[in-house]
């Protein structure tokens, strides 16, 4: 994927058939809510977050963890996910919401 992609992901619309008379569908976005689950499962910090990951063997630093538990982040690696799945003992659909 090139940088000019990147950018225009999320302003990309479906386009409708050419013999449909529907108008276009906005892409669907996911959402990261590891914020609101760090609270429910009483994590108070983002560094606290990271040591737990750290525990588990998942080597994170503290601003690139900060953009995912923002909803910042770009892409998600999966060992990252998985410890977050390890550490708040949930699941893939408490992570992640679709708008």
């Amino acid at each position: 994927m090139n940088k000019s992609s990147k950018s225009s992901m999320t302003t990309k619309t479906v386009k409708a058939s050419k013999d449909s008379k529907t108008k276009p569908t906005p892409m669907r976005r996911l959402v990261l809510r590891v914020r609101s689950v760090m609270v429910d499962h009483g994590f108070r910090s983002v560094s606290a977050l990271q040591r737990s990951l750290a525990a588990l063997g998942v080597m994170i630093s503290v601003p690139q963890l900060i953009r995912v538990v923002d909803g910042d982040a770009k892409h998600l690696n999966k060992d990252v996910m998985e410890g977050l799945l390890t550490v708040f003992d949930c699941g893939i659909g408490d992570l992640l919401a679709v708008q």
